[in-house]
Parts: C-alpha cells; sequence; structure tokens
C-alpha cells in the first residue's frame, strides 16, 4: 500500500506544492516502515513538517486574502491535534499504525485534493 502524488494537487505555489509532495513521501516511508523505531522517527517528522507546512500554506492564504482562512486553518488545527495524541501514543509505546496511515493517506488524498484546490481556485479569479 502507499499513496501516490498527481501532479493535479498542485496549487501553484513551488515551496507549498514541494511540501506538498514531501508529505507523501512521508507518508509512504511511514507505511513501509516495519520497525518501531523508524516508526517514531518518522512520526515525528511528519509532525514536525506537517506544523511547518501548514504555517507557510497560511501565510499564503493570507498573502491572497483567502475568504476561508478560518475554516482551512480549524481543518489545519483538527489534524495537528490529532497527529499529536497519536504521537502521544507513540511516545507510550504505543503505536496505531492503521490509524496515523489512514488519517494522513485521508488528509493527503482528500484534503489537498478537494481543500486545498479551493485555494486554487480563488487564487485563479484574483487579478
Amino acid at each position: 500500500m502507499s499513496i501516490e502524488w498527481n501532479d493535479s494537487y498542485k496549487i501553484g505555489d513551488p515551496e507549498v506544492d514541494q511540501q506538498h509532495q514531501y508529505l507523501f513521501e512521508l507518508t509512504n516511508e511511514f507505511i513501509a516502515a516495519d520497525s518501531l523505531g523508524d516508526m517514531r522517527s518518522l512520526m515525528i517528522q511528519l509532525y514536525k513538517h506537517t506544523r511547518e507546512h501548514f504555517e507557510r500554506e497560511e501565510e499564503l492564504m493570507r498573502r491572497v486574502k483567502f475568504p476561508g482562512l478560518a475554516l482551512h486553518q480549524e481543518q489545519h488545527n483538527q489534524l495537528l491535534r490529532r497527529l499529536s495524541e497519536l504521537s502521544m501514543d507513540v511516545g507510550k509505546g504505543y503505536m496505531n499504525k492503521p490509524a496515523i496511515i489512514g488519517l494522513m493517506t485521508d488528509w493527503a488524498t482528500k484534503h489537498i485534493p478537494q481543500e486545498d484546490a479551493q485555494v486554487v481556485a480563488f487564487m485563479a479569479q484574483q487579478p
């Protein structure tokens, strides 16, 4: 099992697009990991990269005055809260790999092409 990057997920900002692609790569590395140590390390990387990516994406949305920013930020915050909860479990020695894979796969294959696509559409309408 893996998730596949599709160029249709690009939003047109090179840095955000690269970050999205890296999210797919990290998620695939996590899916393929078979040791608890590797999964712990990748979980830390997933959380850190996701948090940094959201900051960049929200900065872009503020810059273009995207009207759905508040809702989009709340979606980001929900994912970060869930990732944090799952990370805490990992720190306690409990690895719910299916939940982590499900969360990240759902995010990558639904949020990016659906929610982030709204930002793309808004930017395309701007002069």
